[in-house]
């Protein structure tokens, strides 16, 4: 019989999962995210477990607290981000289309996993002896990249206002997801006013 492969844990410099560990942390992460998505910051490890069709000892063993199973679900949703991030870039000759469809994939996330929402309050409201938890730092690098290239062809291109930032994206990109949040189902306006603000003066 053969020896399974082992698989990196996502977004982690973790060492590597046996095939059927990697499926129950693939299933675990599911089940937060739905468990998230129905009671927020109040969900629990055991309904997770229940949810996964797994012992809560499985779950500890792959998250020793819930604030660490949170982290997961944002981590996973960032590579996710990056990686349509990369292809948004490649795929899409039109640098202003490119921003226009970044804050549309902002807003989709928003509604489309609700997990991911919830999980990232939750981290919000946790914090740790190093201070507040957040995604891994070659993530956040990765972002910044993506967002510089995208503000710099725009730039270029002469599409957007000359005084755009790379470092001004996140917090628009904050705003918009919080309407989204909020459940105002005119989200469109207002992305569409806040992208008429990046345009040239």
């Amino acid at each position: 019989m053969s020896t399974p492969t082992p698989i990196p844990p996502p977004g982690t410099g973790a060492k590597p999962l046996r095939a059927d560990a990697a499926r129950n942390r693939a299933k675990i992460l599911d089940a937060a995210r739905d468990a998230f998505a129905q009671d927020g910051r109040d969900a629990q490890m055991d309904d997770v477990a229940r949810r996964a069709g797994v012992g809560v000892g499985t779950v500890y063993r792959h998250f020793p607290t819930k604030e660490s199973l949170a982290l997961a679900i944002v981590e996973q949703r960032f590579d996710r981000i990056i990686a349509e991030g990369n292809e948004l870039l490649r795929t899409d000759p039109d640098p202003w289309r490119v921003i226009e469809r970044s804050f549309e994939l902002c807003a989709t996330t928003q509604l489309t996993d609700r997990g991911y929402a919830d999980a990232v309050a939750a981290i919000a409201a946790a914090s740790t002896a190093h201070g507040p938890l957040g995604p891994p730092p070659q993530q956040l690098l990765q972002l910044i990249e993506l967002s510089t290239t995208m503000v710099e062809r725009a730039r270029a291109a002469g599409v957007v206002r000359a005084d755009l930032q790379p470092s001004d994206m996140p917090p628009l990109y904050a705003g918009l997801a919080s309407v989204v949040q909020a459940g105002v189902p005119d989200w469109r306006r207002y992305m569409e006013i806040m992208l008429d603000g990046l345009r040239p003066r």
